[in-house]
């Protein structure tokens, strides 16, 4: 199903954009949280977190951390689905034949195609519950990145950048750059 993809994209998309908007004019050199601001893949700031910003930087990994679990469910799902909408699929192609210009609707692909649509809306019912935890996640993370990027905003005013990493010391993974290629 499409909302594992909509979520991940969505939480994706607010986090980045969270980002790559905003930070705290206060300097923590002691910090281990630090904003790395980037132009054109070339570290241009590195500036150290101020308490509030760490505060809410990790409350919003917190309920990503919250969503990746919720969406372990729905991953299971998806596989469900996957199969019979392959049959599904099959089914569709095989329940009409056309036979001298005459189009005939063989009833027995027919029932199995009705059987597998309602083994699918048995599996979509049985993750309901799942799906309403998503959807109230999805909205706790929108809040959460709203609160960081308001608390990280001031950090890059007036910064020319088109990146931003938010990285903590201790587990910092080597930056990657996302430049875009320019065309030809």
């Amino acid at each position: 199903m499409k909302i594992k993809a909509l979520i991940t994209v969505l939480a994706s998309a607010v986090l980045t954009a969270c980002v790559a908007a905003n930070a705290s004019p206060e300097q923590h050199k002691d910090s281990d949280y630090r904003i790395q601001v980037f132009k054109e893949c070339e570290k241009i700031k590195d500036i150290a977190m101020s308490p509030a910003q760490i505060s809410a930087y990790q409350a919003l990994q917190s309920i990503e951390d919250k969503m990746t679990q919720l969406e372990v469910p729905m991953n299971d799902m998806d596989e469900e689905l996957e199969i019979y909408q392959d049959q599904l699929d099959e089914l569709a192609d095989a329940v009409t034949y056309e036979d001298d210009n005459v189009i005939k609707i063989d009833k027995q692909k027919l029932r199995e195609q009705k059987q597998l649509a309602r083994k699918i809306e048995q599996i979509v019912r049985h993750h309901e519950a799942d799906i309403r935890a998503i959807e109230s996640e999805a909205r706790r993370i929108e809040a959460a990145s709203k609160r960081f990027e308001r608390a990280i905003k001031p950090s890059l005013d007036g910064l020319e950048h088109d990146q931003v990493q938010i990285i903590n010391r201790k587990t910092a993974k080597p930056f990657k750059c996302y430049q875009m290629s320019s065309p030809i």
